[in-house]
């Protein structure tokens, strides 16, 4: 009914009316306590009390209008035909033929000046209550702007990880790569020549060349695995597990796979989460083995993190717990942790997913 009527208003007052978001009621006892707590079912009810009372208005007016635009205008020359002679009040005074002339018009006037502006105050209410009980609230539409906008701000950042990250693949570290292998050339002619203090200053320039290509694929790592564009979350979080220092077992949905991969964005979250959660436990945990759970549950990819080490976990500000939190709340993702003295840490971790 509720769709009906802003269909209604859209199709006579040309103004779209956005409906708000459904509420889908449970299947069992609980229907009645979620009716009562919905407020849009009572907004619509509120509507459906000014409308009904609207539309008898409209319906009453209407065909009394049709009925008495005529006779209006036929009373007063009724009258003067069927009384030549002037009638008399109640109260004894004559009346003459131009004041019941003047009468008739004036209510004729009135009536066809009056309806319109009524239909129209009466139109006007109907779309006001419509656009108020029975669209989206400001609030609303606000915040679906917002979540638009966080998430092309988010989309724009992961481009430019990317970006930067091909630039430093294709550019800085190629040519740190010929530096080393022309390096390495001129270290095999040096050896021949017996020049230790060149061959020295070469062994170090060449090594000084090779720790800089590592550190530039570290880096590159961070901002966008090259890996996980290729050939997605399982890969990468493999490779991931592979660098730690502690054993890891990890488990990837095949629902994430092919076809069904998640979005970039959601992937280069959970790869970082993953990434990020392993960092700590190298560091922090002293742990024996880390259990990683990536699987999509429903509209959501969930992440559990287990290590068995000492646990006594948390976000400390400006640590990596509290970095991944901020990464996770610009795409609505969700991290809890449980971390008990002793152990076991879990870190599970919900980003949607469509």
């Amino acid at each position: 009914m509720d769709r009906a009527a802003r269909a209604g208003i859209g199709f006579t007052g040309g103004v779209l009316i956005e409906g708000p978001d459904v509420t889908v009621y449970p299947t069992s006892w609980r229907t009645f306590v979620w009716c009562l707590r919905d407020i849009g079912l009572w907004k619509s009810l509120c509507y459906w009390l000014v409308r009904i009372p609207v539309s008898a208005v409209l319906l009453f007016l209407l065909p009394a209008l049709f009925v008495a635009l005529p006779v209006l205008a036929a009373a007063p020359v009724a009258w003067i035909v069927t009384n030549p002679v002037a009638n008399e009040l109640e109260i004894g005074e004559r009346v003459g033929y131009p004041l019941v002339a003047l009468v008739g018009f004036a209510s004729l006037v009135t009536l066809v000046a009056g309806v319109p502006l009524l239909l129209t105050a009466l139109a006007r209410l109907d779309w006001w209550s419509a656009a108020t009980l029975l669209g989206r609230s400001e609030s609303s539409r606000r915040v679906d702007e917002l979540t638009v906008s966080r998430a092309r701000v988010v989309d724009a950042a992961d481009a430019e990880r990317r970006r930067i990250e091909r630039d430093l693949h294709d550019g800085a570290q190629q040519r740190l790569v010929s530096v080393a292998m022309s390096l390495g050339q001129a270290k095999s002619r040096v050896a021949s020549t017996g020049d230790a203090v060149l061959k020295e200053l070469l062994d170090d320039a060449h090594r000084e060349a090779k720790n800089a290509i590592g550190e530039i694929r570290t880096l590159t790592r961070g901002l966008h695995p090259p890996i996980l564009t290729d050939r997605g979350l399982d890969a990468a979080l493999s490779s991931v597990a592979a660098l730690c220092a502690v054993p890891v077992t990890v488990r990837i949905d095949p629902a994430l796979s092919g076809d069904r991969r998640p979005d970039a964005t959601v992937e280069s979250t959970i790869y970082f989460v993953v990434s990020e959660a392993l960092t700590n436990v190298s560091k922090h945990a002293k742990a024996d083995h880390v259990r990683v759970d990536v699987s999509r549950v429903e509209s959501a990819v969930r992440v559990t993190v287990v290590d068995y080490g000492c646990g006594g976990a948390y976000p400390a500000p400006g640590g990596g717990l509290a970095g991944l939190e901020d990464r996770l709340s610009g795409i609505d993702g969700t991290l809890t942790i449980t971390s008990p003295s002793g152990g076991p840490t879990r870190l599970e971790v919900s980003v949607p997913c469509e």
